[in-house]
């Protein structure tokens, strides 16, 4: 990062993110890329500027001219959200909303819209002062950081870099997109490609055909003061780059699931004659008695069921360093009575599927039962 550099570059990717710009009461709508309130709110996040201080830490982000580069537009998707559950909402006037029927707290309900596996690349533009603070908040936050509404957790680092640019479109183009980890844009072999850019426009001159007013730049946070601005659609050719890579194996870390694993546990089955040492059934899996010395003698070869009561007990425990030993007689009451509480709910599992079978190509799922559970009263 260069003192001279005049251009911060951002990158908002995640699961979700809510980019309200045409919100209006209990329907909260998205627009359809980073809004420039929802970036410098996130920049405040950044620098750990509480609400009320806002109208004064927003001065010199104002000044900075943004553009947004669509490398995955994403779905658009509907949930409910409720406030003052049992609570209440307080009134403006003050005091607490209540239900003019029952006289309970009121709760809030309302609809909003969200942005699923959507992928940007933002450039702020500006004086280079400002992008220098920025940039050092952005690499070490006060505050998380979120894509528009707090549940929105981002997906990638947020901080990409700064640089020195004449103007967005070149800022935005600077960066190559990158195809993802097990998608089917992984297998993209073009050299470049085209994406869709939405560019702020300077001020003091007038905006040309096509552009897009927005009431999205904010002279404060904690009320709604939103001024305009002028949005230009446009487009970039970028390079393709490498996907992005996943962690490398470190030797030096020890994993019981290892190189050597398939080899350990192929020795271990044969050591049990392929039976669990619980209840002699085919064995399917190697339970691990001791994670931190992973051995032949610290393997047990066990069938999926008595595999999964082992396993349960250990979480439902947090057994993580006391390891369940199927082998141990003092050990024994207990598998089996997580056994029993593990085929209690598959019969119950079962009879669900029986039932919504006989629903679906009307067949009498009662015909399907065994007879032990009718004996059973069940």
């Amino acid at each position: 990062m260069s003192s001279a550099d005049n251009t911060l570059l951002l990158r908002l990717a995640g699961p979700m993110q809510a980019w309200g710009t045409s919100s209006r009461f209990q329907l909260r709508r998205t627009d359809l890329y980073p809004s420039k309130s929802g970036v410098l709110g996130l920049l405040l996040c950044a620098m750990g500027k509480p609400r009320e201080d806002s109208a004064q830490a927003l001065a010199p982000l104002m000044r900075l001219r943004m553009g947004v580069r669509v490398d995955r537009g994403g779905t658009s998707g509907w949930d409910y959200h409720t406030a003052g559950a049992r609570i209440g909402i307080r009134k403006a006037e003050g005091g607490i909303k209540k239900t003019a029927s029952t006289g309970e707290y009121e709760t809030l309900i309302s609809k909003r819209e969200y942005l699923y596996d959507a992928s940007f690349l933002v450039a702020l533009l500006g004086a280079a002062d400002t992008i220098s603070d920025c940039a050092s908040k952005m690499e070490d936050p006060v505050w998380p950081i979120y894509l528009g509404r707090k549940c929105c957790i981002p997906a990638e680092p947020v901080f990409v870099a700064t640089g020195l640019f004449e103007t967005l479109t070149e800022a935005l183009s600077s960066v190559s997109w990158c195809p993802r980890i097990s998608a089917i844009d992984w297998r993209d072999r073009r050299a470049t490609r085209i994406l869709d850019t939405f560019i702020e426009h300077s001020p003091g001159s007038p905006p040309p055909a096509g552009a897009r007013l927005v009431f999205d730049e904010p002279r404060a946070f904690g009320y709604n003061s939103q001024g305009p601005r002028w949005v230009i659609a446009g487009q970039v050719t970028v390079p393709v780059g490498d996907p992005i890579q996943a962690l490398p194996y470190r030797p030096d870390r020890h994993d019981p699931y290892g190189c050597g694993w398939d080899a350990l546990r192929r020795l271990r089955l044969e050591h049990d004659n392929d039976l669990c040492v619980f209840c002699k059934s085919p064995a399917v899996d190697v339970h691990h008695v001791d994670y931190g010395d992973a051995r032949v003698e610290t393997l047990r070869s066990m069938c999926k069921l008595c595999h999964d009561a082992c396993t349960m007990l250990e979480y439902g425990d947090d057994m993580h360093q006391l390891r369940v030993d199927p082998s141990d007689p003092n050990q024994r009451m207990a598998i089996l009575r997580q056994i029993e509480h593990l085929l209690a709910g598959r019969r119950l599992g079962r009879r669900r599927e029986l039932l919504e079978a006989g629903r679906s190509d009307g067949a009498n799922f009662l015909d399907e039962m065994p007879t032990s559970w009718a004996r059973e009263g069940r």
